[in-house]
């Protein structure tokens, strides 16, 4: 059976009368009721008794009616969602964003989107700015909120926010008891950095903040979260940059001091560059809406 069919069923069922229901269908009685007779083949029984004088449903087409309708509706539903997507207005986007965003940046934009475009489904993971890189270029995502710079010919980056950076420093280290450092002044330090999974700086974002301030960073990467790295700034094994929304002034062991340089943490949207998601041109409208 297609829509046609059903269509013709529907709306003659409705009507009680052949003439009526073609007149709807923008067409003639007999090819009105070879759209039916068609159905009925399909099906196996009559659903309409005709007479020369009246129209009636049989029981078959009385059961068959409201399914008929909602098939109808199914099929509506599913052009329609179709049309959405593809023009932006619906769809699913599979989003990383870096722990920092997710205080700064993301709850703006989730309520942005829930009010713009309530028919686009994000699946939002958090994941550092290096997992997000490669899972962006597995196609395992379609767009991060990652640390800039990110460097791949195959990748676009958008930038969106600067966040203040703080340095981390152990609570004995000569320099933890001022009130703002220069970057500079900790170009002989060790810079702990970590990845997977884990918001402080990646190497390759600490490279370029260290090296637009005139300091050539010895790196050393930790594993774990950004807690581990932190624990390791309050064993004295090195310093490392932290975002300021996520500085907790209650950390044992470990200072936070201003940095005077106004060194950031900046934050963009990465996607590829042949992205070919049209949910994407909705999220980049929210994120300039919340950002701008």
């Amino acid at each position: 059976m297609d829509q046609r069919q059903l269509q013709a069923f529907v709306i003659t069922a409705q009507e009680l009368h052949f003439g009526r229901a073609a007149e709807r269908l923008n067409l003639t009685g007999p090819p009105l009721g070879r759209l039916i007779r068609t159905l009925e083949d399909r099906i196996g029984t009559p659903l309409l008794t005709r007479t020369t004088r009246r129209v009636t449903l049989t029981p078959a087409g009385q059961a068959f009616l409201p399914q008929a309708q909602a098939i109808l509706a199914q099929m509506d539903g599913a052009a329609s969602l179709a049309r959405r997507t593809a023009s932006g207005h619906a769809g699913h986007l599979r989003l990383g964003y870096l722990g920092a965003a997710s205080l700064h940046l993301l709850p703006r934009l989730w309520r942005h989107m829930t009010a713009t475009h309530p028919d686009i489904q994000i699946d939002a993971t958090e994941l550092c700015t290096p997992d997000q890189r490669q899972a962006l270029l597995a196609g395992e995502l379609d767009a991060g909120l990652m640390a800039l710079p990110v460097w791949h010919d195959r990748l676009s980056a958008r930038p969106l926010i600067r966040i203040p950076l703080l340095a981390a420093l152990p609570s004995t280290h000569p320099l933890a008891g001022r009130t703002s450092l220069h970057l500079r002044e900790l170009a002989a330090e060790e810079w702990l950095t970590c990845t997977p999974y884990a918001t402080t700086l990646p190497p390759e974002q600490v490279q370029a903040l260290c090296q637009a301030f005139g300091v050539l960073p010895r790196i050393r990467a930790v594993g774990g979260t950004e807690s581990a790295v932190v624990g390791r700034v309050a064993a004295g094994q090195g310093v490392t940059l932290v975002p300021q929304p996520l500085v907790n002034p209650r950390q044992d062991g470990v200072t936070f001091v201003p940095l005077e340089d106004g060194v950031t943490l900046d934050v963009g949207l990465v996607t590829c560059r042949d992205a070919s998601n049209p949910a994407l041109g909705a999220l980049l409208g929210s994120l300039a809406a919340v950002t701008g």
